[in-house]
């Protein structure tokens, strides 16, 4: 609060000014221009509009030092609008800390004009203006970040409905069109969707975006309640293991990643495999990408099916206790990946292959197929291969 004497000393001063401030207006907005970003590049407006600017600030310090105001409205809003023109904090304090350093420095040169004003009126009034410079500082930066606060949710808000559409299947090809030219993603090129999950809100891979970012991979993404969603856009395929390495290294909690795929509008698709990764995850490694295989596509495109062939199939196999169960199925998995060799099966399994050929044989007693006749044998390794792809919860 200004005393009596202060306010006297600054009316003195300021009507000393009068007659030079479009001079000094003039000073203070070819300095902006000259060396703040912000004002070069026109993001504060046109010369004129800067002018303004400057008069009114001043305008609004001088009213303050005469006590004809106290509240900080004015400059609230200066913080909001510079926030919201994308102004940078640093360019917008910059500005206003030079402001007041040009106005208190002609005010001191005014006072020495004789005659001169009392070295101690002015020293007071220093005082005044100091504190002054002090609370409006804050209230502009309280505003601006207050401001740019509640544009970035707004943006976070906008992008998340915009990432859901763009992954719901029953988005039109017009719709992905305007959503790829608002979130500036390509039509085409190299893209994965990755579903990773999460519990109570929380993010599961924590500032993501700027590790893959730092690669050369643009990303967006949607936190849900059930996952975190995102889109990756590679750019190439080489890409791709680079981005599984970033994923695999901030990663809290596993992760489903899709095959690549070339067509924006294929996310929904992408999205459904890599949530069925995610769902059906039990690896030891946190990120996990779908294999693109024709049998897994197949499994991945009508799991209903896929499951009730493997029952049909499979039958009482099913039925035993889990440990049992799964023991047939690997051997009989690796009997497969291993050529039907029951000597490579052996080895990799760390058993006798004796031992690899009874498993074999329990699987087709209790299947009533044979592993030996082409087409039992088809169906076997099919419908093992779809219950392996399905998740748990799924399978009943």
């Amino acid at each position: 609060m200004s005393s009596t004497s202060t306010i006297k000393t600054a009316a003195q001063i300021i009507e000393r000014m009068t007659p030079g401030m479009p001079a000094l207006y003039d000073r203070m907005t070819e300095r902006r221009l000259a060396e703040i970003p912000m004002y070069a590049s026109g993001a504060a407006g046109t010369p004129a509009d800067v002018w303004r600017s400057v008069q009114a600030n001043v305008e609004e310090v001088f009213a303050r030092l005469t006590g004809q105001r106290d509240d900080l409205a004015a400059a609230a809003a200066s913080g909001r609008t510079r926030a919201q023109q994308g102004v940078p904090l640093a360019d917008l304090l910059t500005s206003f800390r030079m402001g007041y350093d040009e106005v208190w420095e002609e005010m001191i040169a005014v006072s020495r004009v004789a005659p001169a004003i009392p070295p101690e009126q002015v020293v007071d009034l220093s005082h005044v203006m100091f504190r002054l410079h002090n609370r409006v500082g804050d209230t502009i930066i309280h505003a601006y970040r207050e401001e740019a606060q509640h544009m970035l949710l707004t943006r976070e808000r906008e992008r998340a409905a915009l990432i859901n559409v763009l992954l719901s299947d029953t988005t039109s090809v017009a719709t992905v069109v305007e959503i790829a030219g608002m979130l500036r993603l390509p039509m085409d090129g190299t893209f994965v969707v990755v579903a990773a999950a999460t519990q109570l809100g929380q993010d599961p891979l924590p500032r993501v975006d700027s590790y893959l970012s730092a690669v050369d991979v643009p990303s967006v993404w949607h936190l849900r309640q059930d996952a975190m969603v995102g889109l990756l856009s590679l750019g190439q395929a080489a890409r791709g293991a680079t981005a599984l390495d970033v994923l695999a290294r901030h990663a809290t909690g596993p992760v489903g990643v899709s095959p690549t795929f070339d067509v924006l509008r294929r996310a929904p698709w992408a999205l459904g495999l890599a949530e069925l990764v995610l769902q059906r995850h039990a690896g030891t490694d946190l990120v996990e990408q779908f294999q693109d295989t024709p049998m897994n596509v197949l499994v991945a495109s009508a799991p209903g099916a896929a499951r009730d062939a493997a029952r049909t199939v499979l039958g009482e196999l099913l039925d035993l206790p889990a440990d049992r169960r799964d023991l047939l199925l690997d051997t009989l998995t690796a009997w497969v990946e291993a050529g039907g060799s029951a000597e490579a099966t052996g080895e990799k399994l760390r058993c006798h292959q004796n031992t690899v050929r009874h498993r074999l044989r329990r699987i087709e007693v209790i299947t009533g197929r044979s592993l030996t006749h082409p087409g039992e044998c088809a169906e076997i390794v099919a419908a093992c291969h779809a219950w392996a792809q399905l998740p748990p919860a799924t399978r009943d």
